[in-house]
């Protein structure tokens, strides 16, 4: 068995688009407390902060 080399930066990285999941979640949680909206509008906020961070990102270059 092989061993993997090193990551030598986030960008070669799996875990590079759980930044994405993570700030929707977090978009979504926060428009459920402060809002009246149910959970499904809340998440779809939330989906929709994080695609705009994602393409916003690509827009940069930065993925």
């Amino acid at each position: 068995m092989t061993a993997q080399p090193p990551l030598q930066n986030f960008r070669d990285s799996p875990w590079r688009y759980s930044q994405f999941v993570v700030l929707g979640l977090l978009a979504a949680g926060l428009v459920k407390w402060l809002s009246p909206l149910g959970w499904p509008a809340a998440l779809g906020i939330g989906a929709a902060v994080g695609v705009g961070y994602l393409l916003f990102e690509k827009k940069r270059g930065v993925i």
